[in-house]
C-alpha cells in the first residue's frame, strides 16, 4: 500500500525534514531523525514518504514543546522541507496516516485517511476514542484500548506500533552482550518519581541500585538525556539509531514498574532480540511477553529474571514466543487490517 506519514513542523518525534522514501533508506533516514524513533519500522517497512506541513493544528502535547520560547527557536532553526497541505498529492497514496488530527481530508476520496495521537495525555486521545476527528477514517489507538476489530468507518481501533523481527535485526545485530536495558519508566519507579521532563540523578542511582540486585550490567539512554523532548541545539542527528544499536547488544529488557503506558519501549526490546521482563497491566507486555515473563509488580521482577537467566532452553523458548507473537499482534494484523479498510473505504 503506498504510504503518506504526515506530521507538524512542532511535533519533534519522527524526521525533522520531509523525505520521499525514494531518496532515503532505512539507514539514511537517521540522518534526519534526532530523537524517539517510534515510527521508524512502519516508516521502512511500508516504504513510506513522510511530510512536515506547517503548524494547524494544537493540542496538550504540542502547546508542552512549545511553551518554552527556546525549544520552538530550536525547532524553526532546524525543521526542513515543510510543504504546504495543499501541495501533497494526497490521491496518488492509498493510505495517510497523520500525527495527530492534523488534516482536513478531503472528501469523495478512496484513501484511507487515518492518525495517532502522538501523547495518550493529550484531550485529543480521549476525544478521539469516542469518535474520529471529522474526515478521518479511523484512529489508530497505539494504547490498544479501542475495539480489536475493524466493523465500519470511521471508529478507533487498537492499532500497535509496528514492529517486525526479522527486518529490525537486518539493520541493527551488533555481538549480543550480557546485559539488562532497563525501560526509563522502570527506573522511575524504583527512584518513586514522575516521568518529568528529561533525565534525573535518581533515576542513574535507580540504575546501579537495579544493577546490584540483579547482578549484571544494566543500561537505560534515556538516563543520557537532560532536555525535555530531547530538543537539543544542535539537535543529535542519529541518536535513534545509536539507541537501537546499544539496545541491539542487550541480552536481556526489564520494562517493570507503575507509571502509566502501553509499554512500546519492550516491544522495540523484542524486537531487536531482547529477552523480555514486562509487566501484566501493559497491553504491549500482555501480547509479547512469555506468561513466566510477566510480573504483577516490581516485587516479582528480581525472581522471574533470574529464572530467565539461568536457563538457556527457557530463553530459546521465550525468544520463540515473542517473535511469534511479535509478527501476528505487531505486524500481520494490523497491516492486513489496513488493507481490509482500505478496500472498504474504496467501496463505500
Amino acid at each position: 500500500m503506498k504510504t503518506a506519514l504526515i506530521k507538524q513542523a512542532y511535533d519533534v518525534f519522527g524526521p525533522w525534514a520531509g523525505v520521499l522514501w525514494k531518496d532515503t533508506s532505512p539507514q539514511k533516514i537517521f540522518e534526519l531523525w534526532p530523537n524517539k524513533a517510534v515510527y521508524w519500522e512502519l516508516t521502512c517497512i511500508l516504504q513510506a514518504d513522510w511530510y512536515i506541513i506547517p503548524q494547524t493544528f494544537e493540542g496538550d502535547y504540542i502547546r508542552d514543546v512549545v511553551r518554552d520560547p527556546a525549544r520552538a527557536r530550536v525547532v524553526d532553526k532546524y525543521v526542513r522541507n515543510v510543504t504546504p497541505v495543499q501541495e501533497i498529492p494526497f490521491s496518488d497514496y492509498d493510505l495517510v496516516i497523520s500525527i495527530d488530527p492534523i488534516l482536513q481530508p478531503p472528501t469523495r476520496t478512496g484513501t484511507l485517511f487515518a492518525y495517532y495521537a502522538q501523547e495518550h495525555w493529550d484531550r485529543l486521545y480521549s476525544k478521539s476514542m469516542q469518535k474520529p476527528y471529522r474526515g478521518y477514517d479511523l484512529f489508530l489507538d497505539h494504547m490498544m484500548d479501542a475495539p480489536e476489530h475493524i466493523e465500519h468507518l470511521p471508529q478507533a481501533y487498537s492499532f500497535p506500533y509496528i514492529h517486525n523481527p526479522q527486518f529490525a535485526r537486518s539493520q541493527f545485530c551488533p555481538p549480543r552482550q550480557d546485559v539488562v536495558w532497563a525501560d526509563f519508566r522502570t527506573l522511575m519507579t524504583l527512584a518513586m518519581k514522575g516521568l518529568g521532563g528529561g533525565a534525573v540523578p535518581e533515576a542513574k542511582a535507580a540504575a546501579d541500585r537495579l544493577e546490584k540486585t540483579l547482578g549484571i550490567e544494566t543500561r537505560c539512554a534515556t538516563t543520557k538525556h537532560t532536555k525535555a523532548w530531547g530538543i537539543q541545539d544542535p539537535p543529535w542527528w542519529g541518536d535513534a539509531a545509536n539507541y537501537f544499536r546499544e539496545l541491539a547488544e542487550c541480552k536481556y529488557y526489564v520494562g517493570v514498574g507503575t507509571i502509566s503506558g502501553a509499554g512500546q519501549g519492550l516491544a522495540e526490546g523484542a524486537a531487536f532480540g531482547c529477552l523480555c521482563i514486562g509487566q501484566a497491566d501493559k497491553a504491549y507486555h500482555r501480547l509479547l511477553c512469555h506468561p513466566h515473563c510477566l510480573c504483577q509488580d516490581m516485587a516479582e521482577m528480581p525472581a522471574k529474571f533470574r529464572d530467565l537467566a539461568r536457563d538457556s532452553d527457557f530463553q530459546s523458548e521465550v525468544l520463540a514466543w515473542q517473535d511469534e507473537n511479535l509478527i501476528e499482534h505487531f505486524h500481520k494484523r494490523p497491516l492486513d487490517a489496513l488493507a481490509g479498510a482500505i478496500e472498504m473505504k474504496r467501496k463505500s
